[in-house]
């Protein structure tokens, strides 16, 4: 009995010690409430972590990582919807390098920029029109119909166009400069829009919910993943999936240098890559590359060091 004694202490003071749960935060630049799908899935694929998620502009996250003052709570994974911004970091020296293995079943289109930046998913750029706004002969379908729309029926549309404010929303701003270069219509547009008296929002939301609320027609370049979510609250809203080229905006993730934990940052990046992270993605709002084939030229905004061009004050 006293030898039992004996070896039970033994092996009860020799076992490992149960590890406490990785502490890991996740930073994005939405609510929490949009991106708890993705969070709960997280959760549950990587049970011994402790993650905890923060909401945060871009230009605060972007100015605190480039000052490095993030020493204190330190961003181990960054989701960013704005690929220029995410190469832009990268580019000033922010970023580690992760080499992940779940990029290797993403042959559909590129999935990282030198192994620091990760696209995990797209957000298409789309029309909204509000129902019953429009004849069926007026409502847009591409680009032409859209300035042609415009331009025909300027008293009836006059201040009932919304755009969002490209000099503070930073999607908006991605979609806009990016249809400058792709679209021999951009400026034709601009001016129809401007001689439409368009109004200007702060953010999407803000964009729709004047929509919902019958205040506005049209809407310009609105992310998809936005344009769902207030299409499950009102049926006032359609939307529009041009025909002439759809652009679809990577959402990305990355490893901010200053990350306190690397090896399980690049686990969750992993996550957000494989396929377990489809469905989270799709609640989120996002859409993979092999799932946007129904739509017509879809024109996938490549990572890489051209993106920098437009951010250059």
């Amino acid at each position: 009995r006293f030898t039992l004694v004996l070896l039970v202490a033994f092996f009860a003071a020799s076992a490992p010690a149960r590890a406490a749960p990785e502490r890991l935060t996740i930073v994005g630049v939405d609510a929490q409430p949009t991106m708890q799908p993705l969070l709960d899935a997280l959760r549950a694929d990587m049970p011994h972590t402790k993650g905890q998620y923060r909401q945060a502009r871009p230009s605060q996250i972007i100015s605190r990582l480039l000052a490095g003052v993030d020493d204190a709570d330190p961003i181990d994974v960054l989701v960013l919807p704005t690929p220029d911004l995410a190469v832009y970091l990268a580019n000033e020296g922010s970023v580690s390098r992760h080499g992940s293995s779940a990029v290797k079943h993403r042959p559909q289109q590129q999935a990282h920029w030198r192994s620091e930046v990760f696209s995990i998913g797209y957000d298409p750029a789309v029309f909204v029109v509000r129902k019953g706004a429009l004849a069926p002969s007026d409502v847009p379908h591409t680009r032409t119909e859209l300035a042609r729309t415009l331009e025909q029926n300027r008293a009836r549309l006059l201040r009932r166009v919304g755009l969002v404010n490209i000099g503070i929303d930073d999607v908006s701003y991605a979609f806009a400069s990016q249809e400058a270069l792709r679209s021999p219509l951009f400026w034709r547009i601009s001016r129809a829009v401007g001689a439409s008296q368009a109004r200007i929002f702060d953010s999407n939301e803000e964009l729709l919910q004047a929509m919902a609320e019958g205040r506005i027609d049209i809407g310009y370049n609105v992310p998809l993943s936005a344009v769902r979510k207030w299409m499950s609250k009102t049926a006032s809203i359609e939307m529009v999936i041009p025909e002439d080229y759809v652009l679809a905006l990577p959402w990305t993730a990355l490893i901010p240098e200053k990350a306190r934990n690397r090896s399980t940052a690049g686990d969750v990046v992993d996550f957000l890559l494989s396929d377990r992270a489809d469905r989270a993605l799709e609640q989120v709002g996002l859409t993979r590359s092999r799932d946007l084939d129904t739509m017509k030229n879809v024109q996938f905004i490549e990572l890489g060091p051209e993106l920098l061009v437009y951010l250059d004050a």
